[in-house]
């Protein structure tokens, strides 16, 4: 599996590693489809379907996948958070933070704001800002002030568009 930066240690227990990475698209194709046309893991199928996560189907699709990364947080190599950036195509070294999302059995663990800094470490290792469009109104009131504080903490051009 190809990801985009080293994986980094969270929490370990007896048998459970949590990590942080941030995926390609294809990579995370093979771990959602695994060569196959429809979700292989019944919790990235569309929300009508009985999945979990917020975000669109890319298989088949014709996105440029070069414009997309997903910073992702696993339990063991079970992705129980994910995130979409997206290349502005209007800004130069831009990304749009498309959603992020935590599968609702580790909701209020803290693993969003665990996945919220790995969009800003990943930006700031590129040397991209990072910008919101807009928020849920839970994501209004929980990850709007985290954002300003990490943009502050890895240094990285932080443009909150957001609005509720």
């Amino acid at each position: 599996m190809e990801s985009l930066n080293k994986n980094e240690k969270l929490a370990t227990t007896t048998e459970t590693l949590t990590t942080l990475t941030t995926l390609t698209t294809d990579a995370l194709i093979e771990i959602i489809y695994r060569g196959k046309n429809l979700p292989q893991d019944k919790r990235f199928l569309s929300k009508e379907e009985g999945g979990v996560f917020e975000y669109s189907a890319l298989e088949g699709t014709s996105i440029n996948k070069e414009d997309f990364h997903f910073p992702v947080i696993k339990i063991g190599d079970n992705i129980i958070g994910l995130s979409k950036l997206q290349k502005d195509p209007y800004k130069d070294r831009n990304y749009w933070i498309q959603f992020l999302s935590i599968d609702p059995k580790y909701q209020e663990k803290g693993y969003a704001s665990k996945l919220a800094e790995e969009i800003f470490r990943f930006a700031k290792q590129k040397g991209y800002s990072l910008e919101t469009s807009s928020y849920t109104g839970i994501g209004y009131l929980k990850l709007k002030g985290l954002f300003r504080k990490l943009a502050e903490k890895y240094s990285v051009n932080f443009i909150d568009k957001g609005e509720l």
